[in-house]
């Protein structure tokens, strides 16, 4: 019998193009460009394995979600608080891959917290970036940045 090791393995993007939020209208919905990105996630990552996908509370991280929910029948995993969302996935999701839709500051702060680095920075204006963090029993961390999508 083999001692296999089981990685988890976060996939995380920030959600996609949206107008930007003002106080007539907080939390907007995607644009155009948003909804394509949306749809080329299924293409970039729908045959991943993916078994859960978690979201914020925003429009913007819910509608990314959506298209590839779809494909996939799953159900969103809404959590705001970084922490809980880490958590989650190593308490819920070991060795199995999660797609986490966050936002400038999230989508860092986790890769931090799942001990995959610090000094990843999104810019507002970046939406192509997507990370893939595997986390190892031994709790070893390693990270790898990707571009999906049109450029942003």
């Amino acid at each position: 019998m083999s001692n296999r090791v089981d990685a988890t393995t976060i996939i995380l993007i920030r959600h996609g193009e949206r107008d930007e939020p003002n106080p007539a209208d907080p939390d907007p919905h995607l644009n155009e460009l948003g909804r394509a990105r949306a749809q080329t996630l299924i293409h970039v990552v729908g045959k991943s394995g993916i078994k859960a996908i978690y979201t914020s509370h925003f429009l913007r991280t819910k509608e990314t979600a959506q298209p590839l929910a779809e494909r996939l029948s799953l159900l969103g995993i809404q959590i705001d608080a970084v922490s809980d969302i880490r958590n989650d996935i190593l308490s819920k999701h070991t060795g199995k891959t999660v797609l986490v839709i966050g936002h400038t500051d999230s989508v860092p702060q986790l890769i931090n917290q799942l001990g995959a680095g610090r000094g990843v920075n999104i810019q507002n204006g970046e939406f192509d970036r997507l990370f893939v963090v595997t986390v190892f029993s031994s709790g070893r961390a390693s990270l790898t940045e990707l571009k999906y999508g049109n450029q942003s």
